[in-house]
């Protein structure tokens, strides 16, 4: 097996705007694996149900007919049907989840910042009120006596 290697990112910057942009976009897919998604799969449902004014004749029929193969296939068609409506699911949980994980990442972003910006106006004023080295004529010796 070859070796894996992370992707090559680049001069990659990510700014906490691109963070909450990528926030809203995933929330949109989401609400479009919810809504639109979804809707679909409810009219796949109903109309696998066939047609209840015409009911079935025959014991054990599928709207693909009663013979084993059409009942195998109905099965199979159930099934994968239901397979995908779980997937849906799941899909629509992780994207609310990358999203929470997003907003995170971005508060956490703008918590450091601020924090950075308090304790840089702390630094600028330690220095401002520090009382500058005696002025001598003489070599400057360091560490000079305080």
């Amino acid at each position: 097996m070859g070796d894996i290697r992370p992707p090559d990112t680049g001069d990659l910057h990510v700014s906490v705007e691109d963070l909450d942009a990528a926030a809203d976009y995933v929330e949109r897919l989401r609400q479009y694996v919810d809504d639109t998604i979804s809707y679909e799969m409810e009219r796949i449902k109903e109309r696998m149900k066939g047609d209840s004014n015409n009911a079935q004749a025959v014991p054990n029929g599928t709207p693909f007919g009663a013979y084993e193969d059409a009942r195998m296939q109905w099965q199979a068609l159930t099934r994968s049907t239901a397979n995908m409506e779980q997937h849906l699911k799941a899909l629509s949980t992780k994207l609310a989840a990358l999203k929470k994980g997003t907003e995170d990442i971005a508060q956490a972003f703008r918590d450091t910042e601020a924090r950075n910006a308090a304790n840089g106006k702390q630094i600028e004023r330690m220095l401002e009120s520090a009382t500058p080295p005696p002025s001598t004529g003489g070599e400057p010796t360091y560490p000079y006596p305080a």
